[in-house]
């Protein structure tokens, strides 16, 4: 019997296909799976006409547990006469076999070492680049149990501590902690893992009272020059991502004049002497006392709120801005991509040339994957996942909230259950 994997992971698995916005004409989007017919069809007809080529080989769990680019590789011939002259690659994020297939497949670009990038991604690097910056350094570096419990037990006197694993991504690895018994417990785990020559290293900081968080997705050059692409507001619950909208020009307006843009600059600066050059998003946050946290900490890689960038650039031409979300649902295996475009094109909620206060549907497996025979709820007929989307809105994101809510509506009416 093949392993099998959970619904979460389906989700991350099928998320290649969320990069489509990013890509021209003339651009190839290679994903693990093929990407649903019926949604291909939909973009086509919004102008998205690139071309998509997915792994030919059956994709079962045990390829699940490879990079995408040793798929690519386990297959070099066949791929490569698929990739015109002069190709670049451009992946989300860079992976262990980054430099192999570059070399491999005699691409034109080159990329970071891994090492750098684990390095810059850490949140003790963003920690020790507050300190070279100069900015207020609210966090501190436990480097053994008994360092928590001493720094966490001061830091409880004022209220609620954050711990943050430095090398969590969205939200994993923090640890919200509301009291000296459960520092304690805590404490004492790390002390029997150190007992059996385990290394402890946290970032430990209050729970600050934040009233925003938001993001600022930049480009460094292989000669280190910076561009800037957009900020990004961001919807997060329990330390996760929720969603991404544009900032708006009153909130950019104030972030100038607090010198951010000044503060992000250097901070390119910082990760390009590090050895890093490429897509950066950088979080950022404020603080219900009005101070602005310019680096909460770095993801040196593309981003939801890159992708959610393009999509916006998209809908500006019918001045429209676009909200990037996802709903939460399980579905039987006799939904499909189909019924779901249908139902919501009768209900007038799908975007289109006509209708341009809809939303986008940005992909099909992450809200299908785990019907793929490598997951264990495929035996099962009832598929978990997240349906990414777009929502259009004119003037204010309330009008995109509202959108998507309506959405979950229809999808209900299609016996489609709703998690979040």
């Amino acid at each position: 019997m093949l392993p099998s994997m959970s619904s979460s992971q389906a989700v991350t698995m099928g998320m290649d296909e969320l990069l489509f916005p990013l890509c021209k004409e003339q651009d190839i989007l290679f994903t693990r799976q093929p990407m649903d017919e019926q949604l291909r069809s939909y973009l086509s007809q919004l102008g998205y006409t690139f071309t998509h080529v997915h792994c030919r080989n059956p994709v079962h769990a045990d390829d699940y547990r490879m990079h995408v680019f040793d798929l690519l590789m386990a297959d070099a011939s066949y791929y490569q006469q698929l990739l015109p002259q002069e190709a670049l690659i451009s992946p989300y994020s860079i992976l262990s076999d980054t430099s192999e297939l570059v070399r491999r497949f005699n691409v034109g670009n080159q990329f970071p070492s891994l090492d750098t990038v684990r390095a810059v991604n850490s949140k003790i690097y963003s920690h020790e680049l507050r300190q070279r910056l100069g900015i207020r350094n609210m966090s501190s570096i436990a480097d053994s149990s008994e360092e928590l419990l001493a720094l966490g037990s001061e830091l409880l006197r004022t209220g609620q501590v954050l711990v943050k694993d430095p090398l969590g991504v969205s939200g994993r690895g923090n640890m919200l902690i509301s009291g000296d018994r459960m520092l304690k417990r805590i404490a004492a785990y790390l002390q029997e893992q150190e007992n059996r020559g385990k290394q402890t290293q946290f970032i430990i900081e209050p729970l600050l009272d934040k009233t925003e968080d938001f993001s600022c997705q930049l480009f460094i050059t292989e000669q280190g020059e910076v561009e800037l692409f957009s900020v990004q507001r961001m919807v997060n619950e329990a330390f996760s991502y929720v969603g991404s909208y544009p900032a708006g020009s009153g909130f950019t307006r104030s972030l100038r004049d607090n010198d951010y843009y000044s503060i992000m600059e250097e901070a390119c600066k910082d990760l390009f002497m590090a050895g890093y050059h490429g897509e950066v998003c950088i979080d950022s946050m404020l603080l219900a006392s009005g101070e602005l946290v310019p680096i909460v900490e770095i993801n040196a890689r593309k981003s939801m709120g890159l992708i959610n960038h393009h999509l916006n650039n998209y809908l500006q031409q019918y001045s429209l801005s676009s909200f990037l979300t996802f709903i939460s649902a399980g579905c039987s295996t006799e939904v499909t991509m189909l019924h779901i475009i249908e139902a919501l094109g009768a209900n007038k909620l799908l975007f289109t040339q006509e209708n341009r206060h809809g939303i986008i549907p940005l992909g099909a497996n992450t809200l299908f994957g785990s019907g793929n025979t490598a997951f264990a709820e495929a035996e099962s007929e009832w598929r978990k996942g997240k349906l990414y989307v777009a929502a259009s809105y004119a003037s204010d994101v309330s009008e995109a909230l509202t959108l998507v809510q309506r959405v979950k509506d229809v999808l209900k009416s299609l016996a489609i259950k709703i998690y979040n």
